[in-house]
């Protein structure tokens, strides 16, 4: 892994939990989506990204949570992601309309506690 950026996974049950450190950009977003693929185990249902502790992120990265998300899909599996209100990386988010795209919560504890979304049929 670079040093922009640091991935780290665990399994919970049928949710696999990856919280991402540090920053995205396009000098490691592809190395940033295979880390998070190895994180994410056969039996996982629903990746539970947490990007609370992202510093930095630019199209690069939005392009890697879509990709991300298109690809769990295609696989009837959830993404779901972990951005704290008032970040940085929440307005850019919310600047994009991922949130309509990808479910988006504001704290770790209301992601786990949450039962599986719908899946979307299909992505704009």
């Amino acid at each position: 892994m670079s040093d922009l950026a640091r991935v780290e996974g665990e399994q919970q049950g049928t949710i696999c939990l990856v919280r991402v450190h540090g920053e995205i950009d396009l000098s490691n977003a592809h190395e940033v989506s295979s880390e998070i693929g190895v994180a994410m185990g056969q039996e996982a249902r629903r990746l539970v990204v947490d990007l609370s502790d992202i510093t930095y992120l630019d199209s690069a990265g939005v392009a890697l949570l879509l990709r991300l998300a298109e690809r769990l899909r295609s696989r009837r599996r959830q993404l779901q992601l972990v951005v704290p209100r008032g970040s940085p990386v929440r307005r850019v988010l919310d600047f994009t309309g991922l949130p309509r795209v990808i479910p988006l919560e504001s704290r770790l504890e209301d992601a786990l506690a949450l039962r599986d979304h719908p899946l979307p049929d299909e992505f704009p």
